[in-house]
């Protein structure tokens, strides 16, 4: 069975605004670093909101743990507006008529399960993982190795679809094939890339 692996993020739902909004807040209250919207936006893109905060902070753990305790509650006020991806409740529906077995992979909090069920598309996923659960981030293969361990996932037959370099890289480690959602000519390979979710069944 064909197995798809999704990331939230950026890739099913627009969120960073609120990603973004977050990550300035608890930088400039804990810390008082002022750092533009638009170069928070960009690492993000390029790498993640943790690695912004660790490199900005040195590394203290503390710190980090201190940013994240503000970030989350910033965050959180956003919620609401997180709005589905144009085309994302199309391609998950192609998806499922197809027989495709569905999974998200998120390093989003356990607030997925609730965001994804306030957008309406938490019934096509046979599971929604998130890093906070114990699982080690992304691109380190463990969640996609907790998945193919689970539910015997053939990596062969398995697509890691996101919007992020690191998301390509998570679907390297194990093998899987990878589609990239990006509008931006990329200097990394990748297997299949589209603009738009729209296209999702040009390469599925």
């Amino acid at each position: 069975m064909t197995s798809i692996v999704w990331d939230f993020d950026g890739t099913l739902a627009n969120s960073y605004p609120g990603i973004v909004m977050a990550t300035q807040k608890s930088l400039k209250e804990n810390f008082d670093i002022n750092i533009s919207k638009d170069s928070i936006y960009k690492e993000a893109l390029k790498t993640s909101v943790r690695k912004l905060a660790s490199d900005l902070l040195n590394g203290d753990d503390d710190k980090v743990k201190t940013f994240y305790k503000s970030y989350k509650l910033h965050e959180k006020t956003f919620h609401d507006q997180i709005k589905l991806m144009p085309h994302a409740k199309i391609a998950l529906e192609y998806c499922k008529v197809q027989g495709y077995q569905q999974f998200i992979v998120t390093h989003r909090d356990t607030s997925i399960f609730e965001v994804a069920k306030r957008l309406g598309i938490a019934d096509y996923f046979t599971e929604m993982v998130s890093a906070e659960d114990g699982h080690v981030r992304k691109p380190d293969s463990e969640m996609l190795d907790y998945l193919i361990n689970k539910y015997s996932l053939d990596p062969k037959d398995t697509w890691v679809v996101g919007d992020r370099k690191i998301d390509i890289d998570f679907g390297d480690s194990v093998r899987a094939k990878t589609i990239l959602l990006s509008d931006q000519k990329v200097d990394f390979k990748v297997d299949q890339q589209i603009k738009s979710l729209q296209e999702i069944n040009k390469v599925l």
